[in-house]
């Protein structure tokens, strides 16, 4: 049964399937991110704030999609900060440097994870559904 819930842009109630926004309001905002990035290809170097003029979309809805790694703001000037260290960024949430840190740290936590037990038959994991084995035994 899907989840349903009220779009916050909107009011609707609408059935929940991965975006917290009703099909109507998605596909506003994918019309909203269709035009920006049309500008910011047009006119490579404007600040946050001159899209938002031109375009008529909300500077925090144009963050948002630098954030989300939609647009880069190569085009944009200075508009990101990394979440983690605060050196400017293109896109994402995190630098580079940042990401490499943090994916090393969630390397070695799982390395150090400990090795789990074989799954026999009488083990409560060996009573998992599988695929039957087409051979007669």
């Amino acid at each position: 049964m899907s989840d349903l819930r009220n779009c916050p842009k909107c009011g609707k109630l609408f059935a929940f399937q991965g975006k917290n926004l009703c099909r109507k309001c998605q596909e506003y905002e994918e019309d909203e991110y269709l035009i920006v990035r049309r500008y910011v290809r047009d006119h490579a170097g404007s600040s946050v704030m001159e899209v938002a003029e031109a375009t008529g979309v909300e500077e925090e809805k144009i963050l948002a999609f630098l954030r989300e790694g939609r647009l880069l703001s190569r085009g944009f000037v200075g508009s990101l900060e990394c979440e983690r260290c605060g050196r400017k960024i293109t896109g994402g949430r995190y630098c580079d440097q940042c990401v490499y840190e943090l994916d090393n740290q969630f390397k070695a936590v799982i390395s150090r994870k400990e090795p789990e037990e074989p799954i026999t038959p009488s083990s409560p994991a060996g009573n998992r559904m599988h695929i039957k084995d087409g051979k007669s035994r």
